[in-house]
């Protein structure tokens, strides 16, 4: 049984629902993203939370994770008072040891809304427990902080999988937001052939590769493509068939919970990356390991915005920004090597293998504290 810190806000009366989780930690500030979308459960912010443990342990957990997650639309009239319940119920642990960012759904004056209501900056407690003047008032003005990061970081697990061979690789992208969009440029740069995308209406293909700037200028800020901005070279398709067609690669960029068993059973693509969190259901993944398809897990691919936010934050934004990327570039591929190798030898999926990469590293760091605390 897990323990962590929540706090749960559910009111049946107008469907208010808002959850906040803090993980267990030693670290004396914690931090993760903000989901704002129908979907959200409670069930979903506590797997997200560990997710978020798990990722910024694979860069040697410089804080705590977190997760929050408010379950309403964007559209929602009443989406601002929300915010500033949520903030209310959940000022003591915001103010004192858990700073938010976003996540899917949010927009960044989402976030400034709950931070006005708590009369703090975003990134206040950073500022008071690292006792740095060169923390900044929100996470985007971090040093370091780029636009893509997170499809930098996917990018980076691909190129490792694939042994640098990245040029001419043909791939295959579920979701065209803001991380499936980033994977999409970092590729393009690459000299990869997007062979098809989807949103949450329709698939997009052209096996000679779709036009990525075409397709980048013809997406809205919710992700959908208008297909009559597109040269006619580009075949529209049903949406879930995406997953069926033949590619080297499938980014899977959409959301939590959307592949199960059944579409991973029709999955295609040697090599699957999970771009968003919790892509993959766990029966999705036991059924992709029997099927010998290699997949790097969320807590991999998707670790680079949370490891820039993560040391920054601990460091009080005095880390050098190249420094710092070299650092998570390096943990990216050697996690995604080390997962693949132990996946292989203990017959686990990746994301049990990398569970136990963290289980050990965490071993390795109390008995070193025991010692030192026996040897003081």
């Amino acid at each position: 049984m897990r323990s962590y810190r929540e706090i749960a806000l559910e009111r049946p009366g107008d469907g208010f629902k808002a959850y906040l989780i803090v993980e267990p930690t030693d670290r004396s500030v914690s931090f993760g993203g903000t989901r704002i979308d129908p979907s959200v459960t409670r069930e979903m912010v506590a797997d997200l939370a560990e997710n978020m443990s798990l990722k910024l342990a694979g860069h040697g957990s410089p804080v705590g994770g977190a997760k929050a997650g408010i379950c309403v639309s964007a559209g929602d009239p009443r989406l601002t008072q929300f915010l500033h319940e949520f903030a209310a119920a959940c000022r003591d642990v915001l103010s004192s040891s858990t700073i938010l960012g976003k996540d899917m759904g949010a927009k960044q004056w989402m976030l400034d809304e709950i931070y006005a209501a708590l009369q703090i900056p975003q990134l206040a407690v950073a500022r008071q427990c690292s006792g740095s003047s060169a923390c900044p008032d929100r996470l985007f003005e971090l040093d370091g902080y780029i636009p893509n990061m997170t499809g930098q970081g996917v990018f980076w697990a691909i190129d490792q999988a694939l042994g640098g061979a990245v040029r001419g690789t043909r791939v295959l992208i579920q979701g065209f937001g803001t991380v499936g969009a980033g994977v999409a440029c970092h590729l393009a740069g690459a000299g990869a052939a997007l062979v098809g995308v989807n949103d949450s209406q329709k698939a997009i293909v052209n096996e000679h590769g779709l036009p990525v700037e075409a397709l980048l200028a013809a997406t809205d800020d919710h992700g959908l493509v208008d297909p009559s901005r597109l040269p006619g070279s580009c075949a529209i398709a049903e949406r879930d068939g995406l997953l069926t067609r033949r590619a080297d690669v499938l980014v899977l960029a959409a959301g939590s919970y959307l592949i199960d068993h059944e579409m991973a059973a029709q999955i295609e693509a040697p090599l699957v990356v999970e771009a968003a969190n919790l892509a993959l259901t766990p029966t999705a993944r036991t059924t992709l390991h029997a099927r010998d398809v290699r997949v790097i897990p969320d807590v991999v691919a998707n670790s680079a915005s949370a490891a820039l936010v993560g040391h920054q934050i601990a460091a009080g934004n005095t880390r050098c920004p190249r420094e710092l990327w070299a650092d998570i570039e390096r943990n990216i591929r050697d996690n995604t090597e080390a997962v693949h190798r132990l996946s292989r030898e203990l017959g686990l999926d990746s994301k049990a293998a990398f569970c136990r990469l963290v289980a050990a590293a965490r071993q390795r760091r109390d008995a070193a504290h025991a010692a030192g605390a026996y040897a003081g």
